[in-house]
C-alpha cells in the first residue's frame, strides 16, 4: 500500500502536511472554494473570525491549475498579506482581488486564509534538484529583507543563493540550512518525490514555517542523474582540489586557489562549460605555455612549466597561486616573493569578490604614479621599508622597460603581430592539406600572434593603469579621462565607422566583410558563426550603428602636460608625458589590433576543421568536441588508423565530459576542497563603464532577434569582443555575467559612451535579466529593477 501523500491544491496539501510535518510548522490555515464564496460570502467571514481571532492574516491564491506535475505557475496568483481578521471589509477586498487575479472563472479554484508569519529574519524558495539540468542538489534562493514573498515575487533586491550538492559528505557550516535541508529530506520522504519546489520562512526565535511545497516540473524526457553518480565525480574532484591546494617548491605560495575570471578569465573568453575544442584551443594558444614565456620575456617570474588553466571535470579554472607567482617581479628574492605572493594569497581570502579583478585591487604588476603611496599597505602587514622599497624599484624596472615609445617590449610585439598578418597569407595560399594548414596557422598564431598579444594585453592594462593615476593623482579628472578614452582609434570604432559606408557602393559589403568576416561572437567556438556567414543574423541594413560621441580628440592643456612631466620626473619614469600619451594609445590600441589579427588565424582553423568535419561525414557540431591537440598530433604522427576513427574516439570521450560538466555546479571561487560540495553563486561587485544612466527594456543573449535591440538593454554572458555587431544597432545599455574592467566590451562601451555592467556575476545576471525593465546608474554604482 502507497502511504506517499499526495500533491493536490496548495491548500489542501499544506491541511494534510500539517499533522504530520516534524521539522517545521505551518501556520494555522481555512479555505474556501469561489462558489463557497459567492453563495455565502458572510459564513465564511463568520468562520475566518471565529477560527483566528485577531491575528494578522495573509489572503493566497490556491487555484486548481497551480502546483502540478506540468505546470507550477509560481507566483502566477495574488497573495496579500498584513490582512486584519478583524476588519471583514478588509478580508472581503483582499479575497475578491485573489480571485480577480485567476485566469478562468472555474468555482472549484480555492482561497487560502492563514496566520501572518512575522518577524522574520530568512525566506525564499528551496529547490530539491538544480532546476535546469536536474541534478541533485539543494538550490536555496533567499533574501534577508523580512518580505515572506521576496523571492518569489522577484521583488528582492538583496536575493542570495546557496547550492549544495544532496551527497556531500559535510555537516552545513549554517545552522538555518541546516534546518532548511532537513525539512528538505523530510518532506522528500514524505511525498516520495526527490524533485521539489519548497517555499520557506524563518522568524526571530529561529523557528522554521512552510509556506508552500509543490513538486519541480520537470522537463518531458529529463532524465534526473543520481547522487550516486555525480557523487564519485565530485569525490575526485575534491581530492584533486585538495591535492593542488598545498605547498609547492616550485611556486610560492602556502595555499592555492581557483577562479574562473582571474588573469586569463576563461569564463569570459571560452565559457563555463567549454566543449573540448574551445577549451583545448584556448590551453594551446594561451593557457598552457604562452602566456608564461610572455610574463618571463617582460621580466616577472619564470613559470614556463606551469599549465595557468586547469579543467575541473570540463570547468575551466584559473590557478591563482601561479597567477599570483607571475606577477611577481624576477629581480625579486625568493623569500621576499614568497611573502609577497602570500600576501597575495590572504587579500582574495579577505575579499574573495576581488577574484575577477585581482590585477586593479590585490596585486602590485607594474609602476604606476600613485603606487608609492598604495604600497603603503604592506607596512600593516608585516613588510619593512627596504621590501617594500624593492618591491617599489623592481616594479618600476619592468614597467621602464616596458612603455619606451622607441625600445619598449611592447613596441617589438606591435612589430611581431604585423609578421603574423603576412605569414596568414603564405600558409593560407591553398598549397597545404587541411590538417597541415591547420597546423601552420596554429604555430603561427603562437609565435607571431598570442605572443605578442599576451604582450600587448599586458602593456594595455599598465597603459590603463596609468591613465586611472593620472586622475587619482589630480591631473585630469574622470570626464577628461573618458573624453581621453572616447578619442582613439581603436578596431572597433574602426568597425562603426566601415559599417557605416555598407551603403556606399556596390562593394561595400565585400569590403567589410573581406576585413571583418572572421570575427565571431564566440572566439573559440566553432559553433558560433562568424560575421561572414552570420552577417544577417548579426547586422541589419535598417539600423544604424551606434555612434561614439562626437566630441573632438581631447588634448591635454599644457598645465596638465607640465604636471604629468614633474610627476614622472619625481617618480623616477624614464619617459616625458607626451610619450607616455602616446603609450598609452598605442598600448590600448594596439592590444586591440593585436587581437584583431590573430583571430583571423584562429577563424580559419576552425572553418578547417568544419571542413575536415565535412569530409569524414562528421558534423560540426561534434567537431566541437575534438581537442585541438588530436588534430595537430595527425601532422606528424601518421598511425593506422583512420583519421575518423581517431577523431570519433576524441569525440565520444570529449562528450562524455560535456555531459558530466554539464551536471555539476561549482563557484566562481574554490579555495579548498569543499568548495565543490557547497557554495553561495558569487556576488561580485561589478564593473560600471562610464557615468551614465538609462532606463530601459531588457534584452537577453538567445532571445533576440537583430530588429530587437535597438533602444534597449542588452544582456550576453561574456565580454568577448566578437559581439562587437550589437553595436551595429543603436542600444542603450549592456550587462555581461563575465568580464573585467579592462575588457574588450568595457572599453568600447566607455569609447561610445553606453552605460554598462561589466562583468555583474552569476548572481546578479540570473536576477536583472529576469527583468522586462532595468535602470542602470552607473555614477551610483547601481542597478533597479523597474518592472
Amino acid at each position: 500500500m502507497d502511504n506517499k501523500l499526495k500533491f493536490q491544491t496548495k491548500a489542501r496539501t499544506l491541511e494534510s502536511l500539517k499533522p504530520i510535518l516534524k521539522s517545521a510548522s505551518i501556520k494555522s490555515l481555512f479555505y474556501f472554494n469561489v462558489n463557497n464564496w459567492s453563495q455565502s460570502s458572510q459564513a465564511v467571514l463568520d468562520e475566518i473570525a471565529q477560527k483566528f481571532g485577531n491575528a494578522k492574516l495573509i489572503v493566497r491564491s490556491s487555484a486548481i491549475s497551480e502546483d502540478s506535475a506540468t505546470q507550477s505557475l509560481a507566483g502566477a496568483y495574488l497573495s496579500v498579506a498584513d490582512v486584519d481578521a478583524t476588519n471583514p471589509r478588509q478580508i472581503t477586498e483582499a479575497v475578491n482581488n485573489v480571485i480577480a487575479s485567476y485566469p478562468d472563472n472555474n468555482p472549484n479554484n480555492e482561497v487560502l486564509i492563514q496566520e501572518l508569519v512575522e518577524n522574520i529574519t530568512m525566506s525564499g524558495v528551496l529547490f530539491t534538484r538544480e532546476i535546469d539540468s536536474l541534478a541533485p542538489y539543494f538550490v536555496i534562493n533567499y533574501d534577508t529583507s523580512g518580505s515572506s514573498d521576496s523571492v518569489t515575487s522577484g521583488t528582492s533586491r538583496e536575493t542570495k543563493t546557496y547550492m549544495r550538492f544532496r551527497g556531500s559528505p559535510f555537516q552545513p557550516s549554517d545552522k538555518a540550512f541546516a534546518h532548511l535541508i532537513e525539512t528538505a529530506n523530510e518532506l522528500m520522504q514524505l511525498f516520495g518525490n526527490d524533485a521539489l519546489d519548497i517555499e520557506f520562512a524563518l522568524d526571530k526565535k529561529g523557528d522554521l514555517f512552510l509556506l508552500q511545497v509543490r513538486p519541480l516540473v520537470r522537463p518531458e524526457g529529463k532524465h534526473a542523474p543520481t547522487e550516486e553518480h555525480l557523487g564519485k565525480y565530485l569525490t575526485k574532484l575534491y581530492k584533486k582540489a585538495e591535492k593542488l591546494n598545498t605547498s609547492h617548491p616550485g611556486l610560492c605560495g602556502k595555499t592555492g586557489a581557483y577562479s574562473v575570471m582571474t588573469d586569463w578569465n576563461p569564463a569570459e573568453m571560452i565559457g563555463r562549460r567549454p566543449k573540448g575544442l574551445a577549451r583545448s584551443l584556448y590551453k594551446e594558444l594561451i593557457t598552457d605555455y604562452t602566456w608564461a614565456y610572455q610574463r618571463d620575456n617582460y621580466g616577472y617570474r619564470n613559470l614556463r612549466s606551469y599549465p595557468l588553466m586547469i579543467s575541473f571535470m570540463g570547468h575551466p579554472y584559473i590557478d591563482v597561486r601561479v597567477s599570483f607567482n607571475s606577477f611577481v617581479p624576477k629581480a625579486l628574492k625568493d623569500e621576499l616573493a614568497e611573502k609577497l605572493v602570500n600576501y597575495y594569497i590572504d587579500s582574495l581570502s579577505a575579499s574573495p569578490s576581488n577574484h575577477d579583478k585581482v590585477e586593479f585591487n590585490v596585486v602590485f604588476s607594474c609602476f604606476y604614479l600613485n603606487l608609492p603611496q598604495q604600497l603603503e599597505i604592506l607596512k600593516s602587514h608585516g613588510f619593512s621599508a627596504e621590501e617594500i622599497e624593492a618591491i617599489e624599484s623592481s616594479l618600476l624596472s619592468i614597467t621602464n622597460n616596458i612603455i619606451d615609445t622607441h625600445t619598449g617590449l611592447y613596441r617589438f610585439d606591435l612589430e611581431k603581430i604585423d609578421h603574423l598578418n603576412q605569414r596568414f597569407f603564405e600558409v593560407s595560399s591553398g598549397e597545404l592539406s587541411r590538417i597541415d594548414e591547420i597546423y601552420w596557422l596554429i604555430q603561427d598564431c603562437k609565435r607571431y600572434g598570442t605572443l605578442p598579444f599576451a604582450g600587448l594585453a599586458r602593456a594595455g592594462f599598465i597603459a590603463v593603469q596609468m591613465l586611472r593615476s593620472i586622475v587619482d593623482t589630480g591631473i585630469i579628472t574622470e570626464q577628461e579621462q573618458q573624453l581621453f578614452m572616447n578619442s582613439l582609434n581603436t578596431v572597433a570604432r574602426q568597425l562603426a565607422s566601415d559599417y557605416k559606408q555598407l551603403g556606399k557602393g556596390a562593394d561595400g559589403r565585400k569590403t567589410f566583410l573581406d576585413r571583418y568576416g572572421h570575427l565571431r561572437p564566440g572566439t573559440y567556438d566553432i559553433l558560433s558563426p562568424n560575421y561572414r556567414n552570420g552577417f544577417e543574423k548579426y547586422f541589419s541594413a535598417e539600423l544604424t550603428m551606434a555612434d561614439a560621441p562626437s566630441e573632438a580628440k581631447f588634448e591635454f592643456s599644457k598645465e596638465q602636460l607640465d604636471s604629468l612631466d614633474k610627476k614622472l620626473a619625481q617618480n623616477l619614469l624614464d619617459l616625458s608625458a607626451q610619450e607616455l600619451l602616446q603609450f598609452i594609445e598605442e598600448a590600448i590600441q594596439g592590444r586591440e589590433y593585436a587581437k584583431f589579427i590573430f583571430t583571423r588565424n584562429l577563424n580559419r582553423v576552425l572553418e578547417l576543421l568544419e571542413e575536415l568535419g565535412q569530409r569524414h561525414d562528421i558534423s560540426t557540431e561534434n567537431m566541437a568536441h575534438v581537442e585541438i591537440s588530436t588534430v595537430l598530433d595527425l601532422y606528424s604522427n601518421l598511425t593506422h588508423e583512420d583519421v575518423r576513427d581517431v577523431l570519433l574516439r576524441d569525440i565520444e570521450k570529449n562528450k562524455t565530459l560535456s555531459e558530466v560538466a554539464d551536471l555539476i555546479c561549482l563557484p566562481q571561487l574554490i579555495v579548498n576542497g569543499c568548495d565543490v560540495y557547497d557554495f553561495h553563486l558569487s556576488e561580485i561587485e561589478p564593473n560600471y563603464i562610464g557615468r551614465g544612466k538609462v532606463t530601459e527594456l531588457v534584452v537577453r543573449e538567445g532571445e533576440f532577434e537583430v530588429s530587437d535591440l535597438e533602444g534597449k538593454i542588452v544582456f550576453i554572458a561574456s565580454a568577448d569582443p566578437g559581439y562587437d555587431w550589437i553595436f551595429t544597432h543603436s542600444i542603450k545599455g549592456l550587462v555581461t555575467m563575465y568580464g573585467g574592467a579592462n575588457s574588450h566590451m568595457a572599453i568600447r562601451c566607455a569609447e561610445l559612451g553606453i552605460p554598462a555592467v561589466i562583468g555583474s556575476g552569476e548572481r546578479n545576471y540570473l536576477e536583472w535579466s529576469g527583468a522586462s525593465m532595468l535602470e542602470i546608474d552607473c555614477a551610483n554604482r547601481q542597478v533597479i529593477i523597474i518592472s
